[in-house]
């Protein structure tokens, strides 16, 4: 079997995380593996395209660039197509495996890829087309994240925001719309079999386009963060204030950290020590450590070893790896509401809370907290954590599905 990532990103973002580690680990396992993804920061190549082995930079920079500029006008992404790689995915000797992940961002035009499937499938019969939805954008007229939005449902007559990623200057969602959903039923019609990892989206894309379509694969911690988590060391319990995290690319957007939340934090004084990770951090105080982004991920992961809480507020997460890593780690998870946090946590028992809860127990040390939002003890609760997000478990989920196609 040959088996093909396809994601806009190679290692940035949740998305990349999962496709990139099941490229890994489907290597690892004796399979024929490849990795395309579109570009790196500023459309170059990723920065941690040495790092990993069978990984091909797909888009030339001034597609990229351009699909960013015109985006914002058109809704969608005008240029880029996969037909370089038709030559080789025909010649592959013996079935093949398209795994989509992200194509938009600014790196193909979703026609020219249903194009390409028709073209490929009607060569070689073989192929299997599988997609993972990560987002929302397969049912809305142009957002990866609804943030709340239920516009879709009725054919996204009115955006009732621009700046919802992707942002754009003109909504020109509700004249796109039909067209697109068009392209799944083509892309569905030709076999294609989709996955989500969360039920929420799952369960969005099946109410438009027929109930079974979207199996659910839940996501998993990869490889690499695996090791790191099991050299971590044990942390004793910590002397003064709770250590509270808060984590996110960006810690300005108000979708992804709740800014009114956090300022009440901030508020506690020194009942709570408040650690941010991210970049361009609007939050100063004399209780407040911004640590920045961090690209070294175990140097990440060490640091929030040493945390009792991470607070959560996202509203436009579909199955945050955060939560489960953190949970991995042992560090408790106080989270908001929001159907993603709430189905990751569910898993290990947790659950989640209104945002006028979240202050009192951000003053909880570890051990307590566990006990009070998990109902078990430290260690208990770490071990549970890191069997139920573990990413071997994906890896044998998604190559029995990939066997049974």
């Amino acid at each position: 079997m040959n088996i093909l990532q396809f994601n806009v990103r190679l290692a940035e973002g949740g998305a990349a995380g999962v496709a990139l580690d099941l490229h890994q680990r489907a290597r690892a396992a004796g399979l024929s593996s490849r990795f395309i993804y579109g570009y790196g920061k500023g459309g170059k190549n990723s920065v941690s395209h040495d790092n990993y082995p069978d990984v091909v930079k797909h888009t030339p920079r001034l597609v990229s660039v351009a699909n960013i500029v015109l985006f914002r006008f058109l809704n969608r992404d005008p240029f880029g197509n996969l037909n370089n790689l038709y030559r080789t995915v025909t010649r592959s000797e013996g079935p093949v495996v398209l795994h989509f992940h992200v194509l938009h961002s600014y790196w193909l035009n979703l026609k020219e890829v249903v194009a390409f499937c028709q073209k490929v499938k009607s060569h070689k019969p073989d192929v299997t087309l599988v997609w993972t939805l990560h987002d929302h954008w397969s049912v809305t007229g142009r957002c990866a994240f609804t943030d709340g939005c239920e516009g879709w449902k009725s054919g996204c007559s009115a955006c009732p925001t621009l700046t919802n990623y992707p942002p754009v200057k003109v909504d020109r969602a509700a004249s796109l719309v039909g067209e697109k959903r068009d392209l799944f039923r083509s892309m569905l019609g030709l076999g294609c079999r989709f996955i989500s990892p969360s039920n929420h989206v799952a369960e969005a894309f099946n109410s438009l386009y027929g109930a079974g379509r979207c199996k659910v694969i839940n996501n998993g911690i990869d490889v690499a963060t695996e090791a790191i988590l099991a050299d971590l060391p044990a942390v004793a319990p910590g002397q003064g204030a709770p250590k509270v995290a808060v984590v996110a690319h960006d810690l300005r957007y108000d979708g992804k950290t709740d800014q009114k939340l956090v300022r009440e934090l901030m508020a506690l004084g020194d009942k709570i020590e408040l650690h941010t990770f991210g970049k361009f951090s609007p939050f100063e105080g004399p209780n407040v450590i911004n640590h920045g982004f961090m690209t070294d991920k175990r140097a990440l992961m060490s640091e929030l070893n040493q945390m009792d809480s991470l607070v959560f507020s996202s509203r436009v997460d579909n199955y945050p790896l955060i939560l489960c890593e953190a949970l991995s780690i042992g560090v408790p998870v106080i989270a908001t509401h929001s159907d993603a946090a709430r189905e990751v946590l569910a898993r290990t028992g947790g659950r989640t809370f209104s945002a006028q809860e979240v202050a009192a127990l951000a003053q909880l040390p570890k051990a307590q907290l566990a006990q009070a939002v998990f109902d078990c003890d430290l260690a208990a609760f770490m071990a549970e954590s890191r069997k139920a997000y573990s990413g071997k478990q994906m890896l044998e989920e998604y190559v029995s599905f990939y066997q049974s196609l």
